[in-house]
């Protein structure tokens, strides 16, 4: 059983999905692996769908279709996906962030690994600590 649960924010499951090397490349991995217990939820899936058909990450990576499609098909099969039965209103600056404390406080996910300023400065939310991919890397390595 993986040491921790964390939830991804979308902008850095997008770095994760085309990444070729580095710190996205090695989280990739991490997934695939199984070090930790990802999360996510069907709005997380479905707004990481939405963003991977942005015509500024389809000018960037030039994903197919087919990439997208294997790559949300990795998330679901890798991850715990929950419910969406809870809400949260942390985030007055973007509600849309939101879905992220959502789905940790569900899962009691340990992470959530970020790049955003409006969740990072939270620093945690009910026990889930907010961090960047370099410390959570580090977390996991850890273990």
């Amino acid at each position: 059983m993986p040491a921790f649960k964390a939830v991804i924010d979308t902008s850095v499951m997008v770095s994760v999905a085309f990444a070729k090397q580095g710190l996205a490349k090695q989280l990739k991995d991490m997934i695939a692996d199984e070090d930790f217990m990802l999360v996510a939820s069907k709005k997380i899936l479905k707004e990481l769908y939405q963003v991977m058909h942005y015509p500024r990450i389809i000018k960037r990576f030039s994903p197919s279709e087919d990439d997208i499609i294997e790559f949300i098909g990795l998330i679901v099969e890798k991850a715990l996906i929950t419910e969406g039965h809870y809400r949260a209103d942390g985030i007055t600056d973007d509600p849309a962030d939101d879905m992220f404390l959502a789905c940790a406080l569900e899962a009691k996910a340990d992470y959530i690994v970020s790049g955003d300023p409006h969740l990072g400065d939270l620093n945690h939310f009910y026990g889930t600590q907010i961090v960047d991919v370099t410390t959570f890397i580090k977390k996991v390595k850890e273990k």
